[in-house]
């Protein structure tokens, strides 16, 4: 009969092997989308929401066609103006408005002409599948391009029937509560209507205030931004914008403390689409 053979020591506590961390795979190669970077970081165009065309389709354009087809897809829904195709590719004015004829074409369509409120007199491109964005076309004031006047001035009533229906004196939360409320069909995101007071407020059609928590302000906690209803403006055109109604305006000057440059009322009427 063989010899049984001893079973192995105790591992002692000492003997153990020392603790190793776990090999990690090496990173995978970011996507696209995730390389580029996030629309609140970057003023660039945000990621195409659609793939770019498959091969088996842009393959059968010629090769002008698919460089110009790419360019203009990265630019997503911001599209590309003629003048910037023309930048990158470096083609003849001639050569590339007879390209950019064939991609918008009826036969291929994959590329579209859209309308901007900031260039209006040059031709922009898209893919013809991505909607353009409210940097483009202006958002809910714009139409085709073009302020929509009859848009802004039944926002503006509206707004006013809030302050009125309020007593005279509401929160831009409030008024936009009122209207959803009371016109449903409109769906207006705050930030319109928040839009639409601010140029009321330069207009002097109303006032800008901040709740004293007394008086006209009882019901609204002290500090915070609400609008009135302000006087018309008697001063011209002039009092249309910051400048015309301002107190220190005898103290502005170009290059002094108080000036253009530095002036937020003027940036903030610089900005507005309206």
């Amino acid at each position: 009969m063989p010899p049984r053979k001893r079973p192995p020591p105790p591992v002692k506590a000492s003997d153990t092997p020392p603790e190793t961390k776990p090999k990690l795979a090496p990173p995978s190669r970011p996507t696209a989308a995730a390389a580029s970077p996030s629309p609140a970081s970057s003023p660039g165009p945000r990621p195409p929401p659609v793939p770019i065309l498959p091969d088996s389709i842009l393959n059968a354009f010629p090769p002008p066609e698919r460089e110009i087809y790419k360019l203009v897809f990265s630019g997503g829904d911001r599209g590309m103006t003629q003048t910037e195709i023309r930048t990158r590719t470096r083609m003849q004015p001639n050569t590339l408005s007879r390209h950019l004829r064939s991609l918008t074409s009826a036969t291929k369509g994959v590329l579209k002409v859209v309308n901007s409120v900031h260039k209006r007199a040059e031709k922009m491109y898209m893919d013809a599948r991505i909607d353009p964005s409210p940097e483009i076309t202006g958002g809910t004031w714009y139409r085709d391009g073009q302020l929509d006047s009859d848009a802004v001035a039944a926002a503006r009533r509206r707004c006013r029937d809030q302050i009125d229906r309020l007593g005279g004196v509401a929160t831009a939360d409030a008024i936009f509560a009122g209207i959803g409320r009371d016109c449903p069909s409109t769906a207006y995101s705050i930030e319109q209507i928040r839009d639409i007071l601010r140029t009321m407020a330069l207009d002097m059609e109303l006032e800008e205030v901040r709740s004293t928590g007394v008086g006209e302000f009882s019901d609204l906690r002290a500090g915070r931004v609400c609008y009135r209803r302000g006087g018309a403006p008697q001063g011209g055109m002039m009092e249309g914008i910051p400048c015309g109604v301002c107190p220190r305006v005898d103290e502005c000057s170009p290059d002094g403390v108080i000036s253009p440059k530095t002036c937020v009322y003027y940036k903030k009427w610089l900005q507005m689409d309206f």
